[in-house]
C-alpha cells in the first residue's frame, strides 16, 4: 500500500511493435522482459495488485499463468501506434472497478530495472510529504544539453530555446530526462488530467545503466554489449 491506499500496478504491451518486432517477449536471462515486470512487481513491499493489458493472445497468456492478468484481452482500439498509454490505463482501471487508490505504470522496455529500484521509488513516495501527489522516474541528461539543440528558421541557424549555445558545458544547469521505469498518481488524477504531472511530482532519480530503455534495434545491440562485458548485470528473480 502507499499512504494506506491500495496501489495498483498496471503493465501495459502489445504484439505490434515496429521498432523491435515482439520487443515485449526479448528474453532477458531466463525470462521474457514481459515476466521480469510481472516478477519484479508480483515481489515488491508496497503493490496490492497487478495487472498486464494487452491484446496479444501469447502476452495474455502470460499473464494468466501469473494470475496478473484483465478480465479481457485489450480492445482493438487501444492496440494501435496512435493510442495513448494513459487512455490504456483508464481502459484497465474502468474495467477492473478500480476507482480509488494509486496507479504505478511499469513499462516492459525499461529492461535493466531492479527490484530494489522498485521498492526504493514506492518508499521514497511513501515517505515523502503529503504536498507530493505523484512521483515518475529520472535520469541525467547532458548529451546533447537543450541550451545547445539549433533549428533552422527560413534557411538559418536558430538556438531552440533563445539560449547562447557556445557556452561550456560544464557552466549549463543540470537537467533530467524521464527514463521510463515508474510513474506514480492517483487513480482519480489519471482520469480526471490524462497524466501522472502535477506541480507537486516527486522526482526519483535513476542512474544510466538502470535506465536503459529499448526502443530501437539499436538499443538492443547497446544493451547485449552491456552485458557481455559485465557492465551491466542482469538480476534474475
Amino acid at each position: 500500500m502507499i499512504r494506506d491506499e491500495q496501489l495498483t500496478a498496471v503493465i501495459p504491451v502489445r504484439g505490434g511493435s515496429k521498432g523491435i518486432p515482439r520487443k515485449n517477449l526479448y528474453r532477458l536471462g531466463k525470462d521474457t522482459l514481459l515476466e521480469r515486470a510481472i516478477k519484479i512487481a508480483l515481489r515488491c513491499d508496497y503493490i496490492d495488485k497487478v495487472l498486464v493489458s494487452t491484446e496479444d493472445n501469447e502476452m495474455y497468456d502470460i499473464a494468466c499463468k501469473y494470475g496478473v492478468n484483465t478480465s479481457r484481452p485489450r480492445i482493438k482500439s487501444l492496440s494501435t501506434d496512435n493510442a495513448s498509454t494513459i487512455d490504456v490505463l483508464n481502459d484497465v482501471t474502468k474495467s477492473s472497478s478500480l476507482d480509488s487508490g494509486w496507479l504505478l505504470l511499469l513499462q516492459v522496455t525499461s529492461a535493466t530495472r531492479k527490484l530494489e529500484d522498485l521498492n526504493r521509488f514506492c518508499k521514497q513516495f511513501n515517505e515523502a510529504s503529503d504536498d507530493f501527489d505523484s512521483s515518475v522516474s529520472l535520469v541525467s541528461f547532458d548529451s546533447p544539453h537543450p541550451d545547445k539543440i539549433q533549428q533552422i528558421k527560413d534557411g538559418r541557424v536558430h538556438s531552440y530555446l533563445g539560449k547562447n549555445s557556445m557556452v561550456s558545458r560544464q557552466s549549463l544547469p543540470e537537467v533530467y530526462e524521464l527514463n521510463g521505469s515508474f510513474y506514480l498518481a492517483k487513480i482519480k488524477q489519471i482520469r480526471d488530467n490524462k497524466s501522472f504531472f502535477t506541480k507537486n511530482t516527486l522526482p526519483f532519480l535513476m542512474d544510466r545503466n538502470s535506465s536503459i530503455n529499448l526502443d530501437n534495434p539499436s538499443d538492443l545491440l547497446y544493451l547485449e554489449l552491456l552485458v557481455t562485458k559485465g557492465i551491466v548485470k542482469i538480476q534474475e528473480y
